[in-house]
């Protein structure tokens, strides 16, 4: 059938075809998985970033929690010093003034009662009891008052007048 020389050249071809087949196939294959493998790092690289940031940011208000206390320990010292001084070196009503802040408690010693809290009264004066105060959302708007609109002010403020 066929001669030897003629298989073996079909075989050598097919061995050819074959590796360049195969050489383009892992040229495809192959950086796909080496931009995967880079990116693999890029991602792990920007992890250990986002951790060391994390971990500076943290650094960074524990330290300065710690100098805010060193600050307020250095303010109360300044101000009972003061205290002590007023009351040694001044008259009685200037060491009453400033009393000694006690060790250990905020530097605010009387507390806000947030049950005693009122809104801001309208004290604005006015020229008729039914003009806006002060603290109206209308308040210093100029409006064009119509005829209607005066006649009904001046009859309430007319009846206002009489009880």
């Amino acid at each position: 059938m066929y001669t030897l020389e003629t298989l073996i050249t079909l075989v050598l071809l097919a061995l050819i075809i074959g590796l360049i087949a195969g050489a383009i196939i892992a040229q495809r294959i192959a950086p796909s998985k080496q931009s995967q493998r880079e990116m693999e790092k890029h991602f792990e690289k920007l992890q250990q970033q986002q951790k060391n940031y994390q971990q500076e940011v943290a650094k960074h208000f524990s330290q300065t929690g710690q100098l805010l206390d060193q600050l307020t320990t250095s303010y109360r010292e300044v101000h009972n010093h003061l205290a002590s001084g007023a009351q040694l070196l001044a008259n009685h009503e200037a060491g009453e003034s400033i009393g000694i802040l006690p060790e250990g408690e905020p530097n605010n010693p009387k507390p806000t009662d947030e049950h005693n809290l009122m809104p801001p009264l309208d004290y604005a004066p006015k020229s008729t009891p039914y003009e806006q105060g002060m603290l109206s959302e209308k308040f210093g708007l100029d409006e064009v008052k119509s005829e209607e609109t005066e006649q009904a002010e001046l009859t309430r403020t007319a009846t206002g007048n009489q009880h």
